[in-house]
């Protein structure tokens, strides 16, 4: 079981190691995983960010693709942080 921290209101939970998403009990928001295919960065971010984010750890702008397959998606026991808003502020 992956122990993750919610991006939005920092509570932890316990996820399935092979999920790639989940939704946070203390704020309701669903959180998706993505890699950055610049660094290579797993990373949490909240699912409601529709077109793009910035990388947590290099900065560069990742696009949020519009169709997740569960074979391609990023998978919660190898996320390593999360990303922020794009622009970042």
């Amino acid at each position: 079981m992956a122990y993750l921290t919610c991006p939005d209101c920092r509570m932890s939970t316990q996820v399935s190691d092979d999920s790639i998403q989940y939704m946070c009990f203390g704020c309701f928001a669903q959180i998706i995983f993505e890699t950055c295919p610049d660094c290579g960065f797993d990373q949490a971010i909240p699912a409601r960010w529709q077109s793009a984010f910035s990388c947590g750890k290099c900065g560069e702008k990742v696009a949020i693709p519009r169709v997740r397959l569960y074979a391609t998606s990023t998978k919660a026991m190898v996320v390593a942080g999360y990303g922020y808003t794009y622009p970042r502020f």
